[in-house]
């Protein structure tokens, strides 16, 4: 890419496939099986929740997902695209992963230096690394104005989230993979960041939430993935008819509090609201019972 307006095209969502993917690693002198044949389908664009309890196998499904790990078996596809052919290599940096520790992804010795990084790489121009830069550290509230000079480091936690997110952002990602992203932050951290990821998802980017946060999940993704013990054991739409939750239950998950809430009142299922203020601004109009 040549120039400002070429890095700044309009999101085009990715398609994402897995098919019988597993994965294993050494831990001492014993092999452990992360994933086992793991296959699913994201349609471009999908906000996808990847559910289950610690050690399921959620970040190792990240990394492989972009190409940090090589799986033992299967393959990942992007835009029906396998590892080798054309195009293939260009997708998967178009697919941007943001780590539960922020510092693991800082090292430069200021923030636009940081943010920098990742287009210089792709040998994009000056002016349009600058511009792309300038852009994501606005886009995640860090003006380069107040935070271009500073250093990493001199951050706050979620200051450092979020500068983490910007140095993927400024890559222009069409898929954005989040492992676990609202951890140890406060409240006020936790309400911004949700909004820069809503922000993107209405944009096309595609998500892929890995969380405990089954609340959360709710609010911002129409789909989930359930891993346990590294096998995908559910796919697809939320589901919250007994065999739904049974199997919510039955991974170490809770089922939202907002849909319990609603079950607890009477309301009919097909108006589940996804935040406290649509639950609140429905039950003030009266809403409709089941």
């Amino acid at each position: 890419m040549s120039g400002i307006e070429d890095e700044r095209a309009i999101v085009r969502p990715m398609e994402i496939a897995c098919e019988g993917v597993s994965f294993s690693y050494e831990e001492g002198d014993r092999g452990v099986q992360a994933l086992s044949d793991v296959s699913f389908s994201l349609s471009a664009g999908a906000t996808v929740a990847l559910l289950g309890p610690t050690g399921s196998g959620k970040s190792t499904l990240l990394q492989v997902i972009r190409g940090l790990s090589t799986p033992d078996a299967g393959v990942v596809r992007l835009d029906g695209l396998s590892p080798g052919e054309p195009g293939y290599a260009e997708r998967q940096r178009q697919v941007g992963i943001v780590f539960q520790t922020p510092e693991m992804q800082l090292f430069a010795m200021t923030c636009l230096d940081d943010v920098s990084f990742g287009p210089q790489q792709l040998g994009w121009e000056d002016a349009a690394v600058r511009a792309a830069a300038e852009e994501a550290l606005e886009r995640v509230g860090l003006p380069v104005s107040v935070f271009g000079n500073r250093h990493p480091y001199s951050l706050s936690g979620g200051e450092q989230r979020r500068l983490a997110l910007a140095g993927v952002l400024a890559m222009r990602p069409r898929v954005l993979l989040l492992d676990e992203p609202f951890v140890s932050l406060d409240p006020a951290a936790r309400r911004d960041l949700v909004g820069i990821v809503r922000a993107l998802a209405a944009d096309g980017v595609g998500l892929v939430l890995a969380t405990h946060d089954v609340d959360q999940a709710w609010a911002l993704c129409e789909e989930r993935l359930v891993l346990d013990h590294g096998h995908l054991v559910s796919a697809g739409a939320w589901r919250f008819d007994q065999d739904g939750e049974a199997d919510l239950l039955a991974h170490h998950l809770a089922v939202p509090f907002l849909v319990r809430l609603w079950q607890r009142l009477g309301r009919s299922l097909d108006t589940l609201p996804r935040e406290a203020d649509q639950a609140a601004t429905a039950l003030a109009s009266g809403g409709r019972r089941a």
